[in-house]
């Protein structure tokens, strides 16, 4: 169970709209990359993002080191993929949080389906089209990734 001792309290990480604002920024123009980027972050198990989770989840009541020196003695980076599963979890059955995620899954098809159009353009330089071709490939792996991420969360 993910939780952080905050003023003496073990607190679990509420999933709900403060919880995306402290993850995404104050800047409203740039949530949702931000979001974006952070979910890219928990698909691969970035350590560095599950820190940057917990700092939203406490909200400012705790310093990232208090905060890693927990983590560190509850173990939640012995396993990795475990802590950035429980994270995922919570995301993916949150109303708003799972209406995000939602949205960065079609943001990333619609980026996919993007590119593959301008292979179709004619006048594409060869070493043009190879790079975009990889960079298809790459979003295409990435987008897998995170969609059986999600499905072992939805079980």
């Amino acid at each position: 169970m993910l939780t952080l001792k905050i003023k003496n309290k073990d607190v679990e990480p509420s999933y709900n709209y403060r919880l995306y604002k402290n993850i995404a920024g104050a800047d409203k123009d740039k949530r949702t990359t931000n979001f974006y980027d952070f979910l890219d972050g928990l698909f691969i198990d970035d350590p560095d993002t599950i820190i940057d989770f917990f700092k939203a989840a406490a909200g400012g009541d705790l310093g990232e080191d208090a905060i890693v020196d927990q983590l560190d003695n509850e173990g939640a980076f012995d396993d990795i993929r475990k802590t950035t599963d429980e994270i995922l979890k919570g995301l993916a059955t949150s109303g708003f949080l799972k209406s995000k995620v939602e949205a960065y899954k079609k943001y990333g098809n619609h980026v996919i389906d993007s590119m593959k159009a301008t292979l179709e353009i004619d006048s594409l330089k060869p070493e043009d089209e190879e790079t975009t071709q990889i960079q298809i490939n790459q979003a295409e792996e990435q987008m897998k990734n995170a969609e059986n991420r999600m499905k072992v969360m939805k079980k």
